[in-house]
C-alpha cells in the first residue's frame, strides 16, 4: 500500500502520544514486570525445596540447605542473566518496554481483532464509492472491506514496527513489510478477478491518501468558513495533491524503505519533515488556485497547515523524549 508521508506521519503523532503517556506511566509499568519477574524465583525455591527434601531422608543434604546459600545465589544469577527481551525491565528503556506491551497486544486475539474493526472502518468511510461503483454483495463488500483496510493500515503499522523495534532488526521487519503488501496485492486482485476493477481499484487506492484528506481536514475546513466544496472540485483537489505528491519525490522519502532511511538518521527528523511537507503545500499552489476560489485556497492553506503543525509536532515530542532523557514538557 503506497499510502504516503502524510498518513505516516500521522501514525507518528499517534506513537509519540504512546510514549509520552508510557512515560507517565513507566514506574508502574516497572513495578508490574518486577512482579511478573518475581515468580520465577518463587517457583525455583519450590523445587530446591522439593529436592531438598528428598535428600535431607539421607540425611544428607538437609544442612547444607541450612548452612551454604549457593542455591540461592546461582538462582539470583540465572534471574539477572535472563534475556532482557523477556520483560526484565531493569535492562529495557522505556520505548522498547512500551514496544514490547504494544507488540503482545497486537498479536493477541483482542488486538488482531481491534485493529481489523478499525481498519475495516477506515476502509468503509474511505472506498465508500468505490464500494458502490462495483455494487458488491454484503458478503464480498465485508471481504474487499478487510483487504483495503488491512493495506490502508500498512504504513501505519511499518511506521510502528520499526520505531519501536532494535536497529538490527529493522531490515527484517521492511521485508516482512514488503512481502506481506504483495501477499495482499495479490488477494484483492484474485478477489476482484477483473480486470478493469482491478485498474480501477489500484487507481482509487494509490490515491487514498489524498482522498481521507479531503474527505477530512479539507472538507470540515471548507464547510467551517462557509465555502463548501462541489463533488466536482473535490474530486478535481484529489488529482492537484495526487499529481504534486508524484512529481515531488516525496513519496520515496517518507513510505516504505524511506522510513527506514529516515529513522536510521533519527536526528533532524521533524525538520526535514516539515520542510518537505512545506515544498510540496507550494508546489500545488497554483494547481489548487485554479480549482478552488480565493476563500476555498484561504481555509484549504489553512487546513493543511494544522496538519503540519500536527504531524511534525508528534516527531519533535519524540526527540524532546529522546534527547533529554524523559518525558517532554
Amino acid at each position: 500500500m503506497k499510502s504516503g508521508f502524510i498518513i505516516a506521519t500521522l501514525a507518528a503523532i499517534i506513537l509519540a502520544v504512546v510514549v509520552v503517556v508510557g512515560m507517565g506511566q513507566i514506574s508502574d509499568l516497572k513495578k508490574e514486570m518486577s512482579a511478573m519477574k518475581e515468580e520465577k524465583p518463587a517457583k525455583s525455591a519450590g523445587v530446591r525445596t522439593a529436592i531438598g527434601t528428598s535428600a535431607g531422608a539421607g540425611g544428607v543434604a538437609s544442612s547444607r540447605s541450612k548452612g551454604s546459600s549457593k542455591s540461592d545465589r546461582v538462582a539470583a544469577e540465572d534471574d539477572e542473566d535472563d534475556d532482557p527481551a523477556e520483560g526484565n525491565p531493569a535492562e529495557q528503556t522505556p520505548e522498547q518496554m512500551i514496544g514490547n506491551l504494544i507488540k503482545l497486544f497486537s498479536e493477541s486475539d483482542a488486538g488482531r481483532r481491534m485493529e481489523r474493526a478499525g481498519n475495516m472502518r477506515r476502509a468503509e468511510r474511505v472506498f465508500a464509492p468505490l464500494v458502490a461503483e462495483f455494487d458488491l454483495s454484503d458478503e464480498d463488500r465485508e471481504h474487499f472491506l478487510d483487504l483495503a483496510g488491512s493495506a490502508a493500515n500498512s504504513e501505519e503499522s511499518l511506521w510502528r514496527d520499526l520505531m519501536f523495534a532494535g536497529e538490527g532488526n529493522r531490515e527484517e521487519v521492511l521485508q516482512k513489510w514488503e512481502a506481506a503488501n504483495e501477499e495482499r496485492e495479490t488477494a484483492m486482485r484474485e478477489f476482484l478477478n477483473n480486470d478493469a476493477d482491478w485498474k480501477r481499484y489500484e487507481e482509487y487506492e494509490a490515491r487514498q491518501e489524498e482522498y481521507e484528506q479531503v474527505q477530512g481536514g479539507i472538507r470540515r475546513a471548507m464547510e467551517g468558513a462557509g465555502v463548501p466544496l462541489t463533488p466536482e472540485q473535490e474530486s478535481q483537489l484529489v488529482e492537484v495533491m495526487y499529481e504534486t505528491r508524484q512529481e515531488s519525490g516525496i513519496n520515496e522519502k517518507w513510505q516504505g524503505r524511506g522510513v527506514l532511511n529516515q529513522l536510521s538518521e533519527s536526528a533532524g527528523i521533524a525538520d526535514r519533515l516539515e520542510a518537505d511537507m512545506q515544498a510540496n503545500q507550494e508546489a500545488m499552489s497554483p494547481g489548487v488556485a485554479n480549482v478552488l476560489s480565493p476563500q476555498q485556497v484561504e481555509a484549504f492553506n489553512s487546513s493543511q497547515n494544522r496538519m503540519i503543525r500536527g504531524a511534525t509536532q508528534g516527531f519533535r515530542m519524540m526527540e524532546t523524549f529522546r534527547g533529554g532523557g524523559g518525558q517532554p514538557e
